[in-house]
């Protein structure tokens, strides 16, 4: 019978074995959390990059909200890219028996400059450098209300807005959009033909110095709204 010990092997039970992968395991997770703590430590313990490191992998929570943050960001890194995107939504764009310029797709929105704001807005887009992604960020997202009246409600945002402020959250500016179908609130965030404080929303996304976003949308009955954050 070979002797296995002597030729420098020792058997163990497949117990063994599972219990000293998960060790090593433990210890890479171990080893992998004190680099990031120390890596902190160097850089003063910058509580912007502790969140960018904690969070750079989290996303929205509902459906909408992950469609507006991605579009988001494939707009950032790539500007250019969404110019022709823009302007056959431009085909979109109606005038009614009032003579109101309004963007008809599976939900009708209310335009100011119609047609001229698509223009411009691809305009904006031809002369915008990519730039990095905006990272999601738990901390800014606004909590959803949980009944009609708060969704209508014209307080709700900006008290939710201010208690964080209080808690010590930088945020650079807020929206909410009541446009319920994706794809038409995403375009429409870009064009941003509002008939007050035109172009802010654009503004924001595409600013390279903005870091974080934070989004929820929420619908109840025929009421929805979507809260975007910036930070």
């Amino acid at each position: 019978m070979i002797n296995i010990k002597k030729m420098g092997c020792e058997c163990q039970k497949p117990e063994e074995n599972n219990n000293e992968i998960q060790a090593e395991k433990n210890n890479a997770s171990k080893n992998e959390e004190e680099d990031i703590n120390d890596f902190l430590v160097i850089n003063n313990n910058n509580l912007s990059l502790r969140n960018h490191l904690i969070n750079k992998e989290k996303k929205p929570e509902d459906e909408f909200s992950r469609y507006i943050f991605q579009k988001i960001n494939a707009l950032r890194q790539n500007p250019k890219s969404f110019i022709d995107t823009i302007l056959q939504a431009k085909n979109n764009v109606i005038v009614d028996k009032s003579g109101i310029n309004v963007y008809k797709s599976s939900v009708k929105v209310a335009l100011n400059l119609g047609e001229r704001a698509f223009d411009l807005a691809a305009d904006i887009l031809k002369k915008t450098e990519p730039m990095g992604k905006l990272t999601y960020n738990p901390d800014l997202t606004v909590e959803i209300p949980n009944n009609e009246n708060d969704i209508k409600s014209r307080d709700y945002l900006p008290y939710q807005i201010q208690g964080k402020i209080d808690s010590g959250i930088n945020i650079k500016s807020f929206w909410k959009d009541i446009i319920k179908d994706p794809e038409t609130c995403f375009i429409l965030t870009v064009v941003d033909d509002s008939g007050q404080n035109p172009g802010n929303k654009r503004n924001d996304i595409l600013d390279k110095n903005n870091e974080y976003i934070g989004i929820s949308s929420v619908k109840i009955g025929r009421s929805f709204a979507c809260y975007i954050v910036i930070g």
